[in-house]
């Protein structure tokens, strides 16, 4: 009866999309699971679950296509990305793990459908390569060829020809080292001439247990220089080992990023601005333990961590943004064989970051949303915490089915798997899938994508993506935007009828859905105002921050203004003000003396004219 309600309720309303935030009730937050942390389930020869097919028939969306299908249902053990592209006069292509033939998938390998400006192709019926591979990202080589990185197992499956969408692949194995898995690519340069490929090793290398390594090719892989190495910053003396898909790649002319984002250890990018040739570590997280071993290590307290989903974006100046799923965890004893630790499926959050941020800090709480009150943490509503489960229904609580908690994949928060583009003017799209209250199976309730833009210095309303008779009864995940664009972003992503992967024995195997979606832009950039003054971005986090001496906060004044800070302590009691009177349009500084305040939290808030914006600094 609630389905049935629900799909009336979307049909005479027309789709309206809305959506208000509600707080997790406080008892739930300390819920936990245990889960094992271990290198995934790669080949499945040993693994048969039985088959459930589903079969539907269905009027599409003017603005959705279906591209593929699948039964083999895990698209990453943590964060993927270069599935999707979109060339410059409007064609795209998608990408992903197609396998048809379970329970052992001996056809699995690269399902690959392209979009020539007007319709996508046929729906294929056969992988790309000639031998069973996994996990295919793509790239486009050279002036107008194209190139597919897949693993095999064993190696790398490379498969390229020289004209994108015609003409026969030639598919070479590279053997790289110590069974190179989960591979990453990304061209880079005028012509697209430097192929970059990011991959796992899956046993040991280099010192470290697992390691992610960078080969790169000038010459359509004739050659490659440099040849399996572990970047400066990403060794054994920096990290005791890389798990799995930790990891996400991007590129824009010369320039070429890849951000680390796991549970276990730093949030940190990795970015050349010289094709490959030279690298700089930027840090966003300092983990508290970057030497974390399962083996040996308790964890004191409980960690605000990534949720082992990341995104990765560059914009027109060669910035680098990132986005990231938030959850927590706690390994509290030693299990043996060693990887089992707990996190906290009720704990959400998406986290937003860019190079003109400060890094957030190493204390434990410091990636803890700010609707969980914790006092150290720095995560700020629209500034770096953008997402967050949706009080869909808007009765200010989030109504999800009783007793079941949401369900994770292998990356764990419910609010997870963010994806972000930046458009030629600066402005920013994510798109995540969410655990949504109203939408369930009675047994689980089903994620959906949601999309979020940020313009004029604001994160916009959240637009549900999924929101589509289509769609009411699909389990909606792994959304993934190109990076460039036109009026509409575009996307793919997974549907099934179930919650879950067949390949974690969540359910029975069915068959997947691979949709193309189109979005307005103006849906998404309605309701954003025009801030001429200043907004979150254009305040700083105060740097340092905690802070015992002197910390600062930058303030980007767009125009002429009344320009002045004041601090306040928890109580709301004014301790500073700062008056700086009427000042040109610039960038200005306002130092705060630690020294004279009581460790504790403190509020600052910028006001120029009648735009204020309000932030959270620690004195300890």
């Amino acid at each position: 009866m609630k389905k049935l309600l629900l799909l009336t309720l979307t049909i005479v309303f027309g789709f309206t999309t809305f959506s208000q935030k509600a707080t997790v009730p406080k008892q739930l937050l300390n819920k936990a699971v245990k889960i094992e942390y271990q290198k995934p389930i790669r080949d499945l020869s040993d693994f048969s679950m039985p088959v459930n097919p589903t079969v539907r028939s269905i009027t599409l969306d003017p603005s959705e296509t279906i591209i593929g299908n699948t039964f083999y249902d895990l698209w990453s053990n943590s964060s993927y990305s270069n599935r999707l592209y979109r060339y410059d006069d409007g064609s795209m292509v998608g990408v992903w793990t197609r396998g048809m033939e379970s329970t052992t998938f001996p056809d699995r390998g690269t399902g690959y459908n392209f979009f020539d400006g007007s319709a996508w192709g046929p729906i294929p019926t056969a992988k790309l390569e000639p031998v069973r591979t996994g996990w295919g990202t793509y790239a486009p080589m050279g002036l107008n060829g194209e190139v597919v990185v897949a693993h095999n197992g064993a190696n790398l499956q490379i498969s390229q020809r020289e004209t994108k969408f015609t003409g026969e692949w030639v598919s070479n194995a590279y053997v790289g080292v110590a069974q190179p898995t989960w591979p990453k690519v990304v061209t880079s340069g005028d012509e697209n001439q430097y192929m970059h490929i990011f991959y796992h090793s899956y046993n040991a290398f280099g010192g470290m247990p697992g390691a992610i390594v960078y080969t790169r090719t000038s010459d359509g892989g004739a050659s490659w220089d440099p040849a399996d190495v572990i970047l400066d910053g990403m060794g054994p003396e920096d990290y005791f080992e890389f798990q799995s898909e930790e990891f996400v790649v991007a590129s824009k002319g010369d320039v070429v990023a890849m951000f680390v984002c796991g549970a276990w250890t730093d949030m940190f990018i990795m970015k050349s601005i010289d094709n490959g040739d030279t690298w700089e570590k930027i840090l966003v997280r300092e983990h508290p333990v970057p030497f974390w071993d399962f083996a040996t290590m308790l964890m004191p307290d409980t960690l605000f961590s990534c949720d082992n989903s990341g995104g990765i974006a560059i914009d027109n100046s060669g910035k680098v943004h990132v986005v990231f799923g938030l959850n927590r965890v706690l390994v509290d004893e030693i299990t043996n064989p060693p990887g089992g630790y707990t996190y906290f499926p009720y704990v959400d959050g998406i986290g937003y970051w860019n190079e003109d941020m400060p890094p957030f800090s190493i204390d434990l709480s410091a990636l803890a949303g700010p609707q969980y009150e914790y006092p150290t943490s720095e995560m700020i509503e629209d500034y770096n915490y953008i997402g967050y489960m949706q009080d869909y229904n808007g009765n200010g609580t989030l109504d999800l089915l009783s007793g079941v908690m949401p369900l994770g994949y292998r990356s764990i928060g419910p609010s997870t798997m963010p994806t972000i583009s930046i458009d030629d003017e600066g402005r920013i799209f994510v798109a995540f899938a969410s655990t949504t209250e109203t939408f369930d199976n009675s047994e689980n309730n089903f994620k959906k994508i949601w999309v979020r833009a940020y313009d004029n210095g604001l994160w916009g309303p959240f637009y549900h993506a999924t929101e589509s008779i289509l769609h009411i009864f699909d389990e909606s995940i792994y959304p993934l935007l190109t990076a460039s664009s036109d009026g509409d972003i575009h996307m793919i992503y997974m549907t099934d009828g179930t919650p879950g992967l067949a390949l974690d024995e969540d359910h029975a195997y069915q068959e997947n859905t691979i949709w193309y979606s189109a979005i307005p832009k103006e849906d998404l950039l309605t309701g954003i105002e025009d801030n001429t003054l200043i907004n979150p971005t254009s305040v700083s986090q105060n740097y340092p921050n905690p802070f015992n001496g002197t910390t600062t906060i930058t303030v980007n004044l767009p125009k002429a203004a009344n320009l002045s800070m004041n601090v306040s302590n928890i109580l709301g009691q004014q301790v500073i003000e700062m008056q700086r009177g009427y000042v040109s349009s610039g960038t200005y500084y306002f130092q705060v003396d630690g020294t004279k305040l009581q460790d504790g939290v403190y509020f600052y808030t910028v006001k120029a004219n009648n735009s204020e914006v309000t932030k959270k600094m620690i004195v300890r």
